[in-house]
């Protein structure tokens, strides 16, 4: 018999040792923080492109960032807040 996605989700995270528990925790930040990004450039009507131009960020490493991937600096986040027309809060 199968297993659903949310089952197999949930045996693992039973299973993880608080090491894979605390790399899991890191990636979904990244994940979120990624999302947010991606969200406020879709409610700008805005391509990674565009963004890529007016930020002056590379619009591959715009789409690495909302994907959760790379490992962007203090000010690459700055520079994309700042095209957004947002603040950024690293709480």
């Amino acid at each position: 018999m199968g297993t659903n996605f949310k089952d197999y989700v949930a045996a693992s995270r039973a299973a993880e040792s608080p090491e894979d528990a605390a790399i899991r925790k890191v990636f979904a930040e990244d994940i979120r923080l990624g999302l947010e990004y991606r969200d406020a450039r879709i409610k700008r009507d805005m391509t990674q492109r565009q963004l890529a131009e007016l930020s002056g960020v590379p619009q591959a490493d715009i789409s690495r960032i909302e994907r959760g991937g790379g490992n962007p600096t203090e000010a690459t986040l700055q520079r994309l807040a700042g095209a957004l027309e947002r603040r950024l809060s690293l709480v």
